[in-house]
């Protein structure tokens, strides 16, 4: 079928039209492909209806078998769109990317990529280590977690980074301890940088597991280091340890409720920290959602 213009439809017109003409709500067809073993977001479903996102996963691709019988198309209809689609990679798809806020702008990474924010898999505790090198540079990012699955057949989740500074590049990440790195989306333009990590294997509900990352970046000036909690948290540790030719002089930690990009959000809870053994360090228990903050100074 073609549109007015002569043009043949392409992905996203075709799959908006099947959905319309079957009547099915985003969530209902999530359920289904939920059903059928290939669980999809609703946000996911959204952007692939829109437009804005395509799905070139190899893993998408029984996905869309799957679509396809639910929304009664011919069968390889979605996926002969995508394989003649126009060639545009998830880099160029974002070309908003720079004036979106970064928070939005990961979220609808995460999106894109198949997964969720929360819901899916929740965070028990998370330990932080930011390396800061003798030019006052940070270096890397250590951080352990103990994950529990909220629904069973959970297998990953992501992890976002945002490294700031003035020259472009994303950060890099590496699997430590019980998981592996699947796929990255790097914006270095907006030095960020997005991975789907990837247990051994799925979990059921209820289940624990032990994961340990390691980011490494391009050094970078650096006296801030942030934890993002979208959901209520048992523990979280944060720690920096510095160079022993680069101690700052004071430190403090603070908390702020927004977790978007908002220089002029009012720090709350702000307690000085002791720079002891070359690190600094805190330990929160119970913790509501929040962005908690160590800052230092050399001044």
């Amino acid at each position: 079928m073609n549109d007015s213009s002569g043009a043949k439809p392409g992905f996203s017109e075709v799959l908006s039209r099947a959905v319309q003409a079957r009547g099915l709500s985003l969530d209902r067809i999530r359920a289904r492909l939920e059903a059928a073993g290939v669980p999809v977001s609703n946000a996911t479903l959204s952007y692939w209806q829109s437009g804005r996102s395509l799905p070139t996963r190899a893993r998408s691709l029984r996905t869309l078998v799957e679509l396809e019988g639910i929304l009664q198309l011919e069968p390889g209809t979605l996926i002969e769109l995508i394989r003649t689609a126009d060639g545009r990679t998830r880099h160029q798809l974002f070309a908003w990317q720079t004036i979106v806020p970064t928070g939005e702008l990961a979220e609808q990474i995460i999106a894109q990529m198949g997964m969720e924010v929360s819901g899916r898999i929740s965070r028990v505790s998370v330990h932080d280590t930011l390396t800061v090198d003798a030019n006052r540079c940070e270096t890397s990012h250590l951080t352990r977690q103990v994950l529990r699955a909220e629904r069973s057949g959970v297998q990953t989740f992501p992890v976002v980074y945002k490294q700031e500074g003035e020259e472009p590049g994303a950060p890099e990440i590496e699997a430590i301890l019980g998981c592996h790195i699947g796929e990255v989306v790097e914006v270095p333009e907006r030095q960020l940088m997005v991975a789907e990590v990837v247990l051994p294997r799925p979990l059921q509900r209820g289940e624990l597991a032990l994961t340990e990352t390691l980011v490494s970046m391009k050094p970078a000036p650096s006296d801030l280091m942030t934890r993002s909690v979208f959901e209520p948290m048992r523990e979280v540790a944060m720690a920096v340890q510095f160079h022993p030719q680069a101690l700052p002089k004071s430190a403090r930690t603070y908390t702020q409720l927004t977790m978007h990009d908002d220089d002029t959000a009012a720090e709350t809870d702000v307690v000085p920290v002791p720079v002891l053994d070359n690190q600094i360090q805190i330990v929160k228990l119970d913790v509501p959602p929040s962005v908690y903050a160590l800052r230092w100074s050399w001044e």
